[in-house]
């Protein structure tokens, strides 16, 4: 185990104490009972960050469009990808 310092607002170090009282337990046990307990959710990406993702995306193809479509040196012929 690795030893670690956390300070703690007095309302969360009130918690910790009433939660490992009410389980008998220590406040380190309910801290990585806890942790582990968090570790073991699935990690889900916000909403709000799904959409900025999406629309980063969006634009990145539109401006990937938009620099190649128009450069015969830059644009690849599926033709001649098959025939290389």
């Amino acid at each position: 185990m690795h030893r670690t310092n956390v300070y703690l607002t007095e309302a969360q170090s009130e918690f910790l104490e009433a939660r490992a009282a009410a389980a008998g337990t220590t406040r380190s046990a309910v801290l990585r009972d806890l942790i582990d307990t968090a570790a073991a959710q699935p990690v889900t990406v916000d909403a709000e960050i799904q959409r900025a993702l999406a629309e980063f995306a969006d634009n990145y193809g539109k401006v990937s469009k938009q620099l190649f479509e128009n450069d015969p040196e830059l644009s690849i012929n599926p033709v001649e990808v098959e025939s290389r």
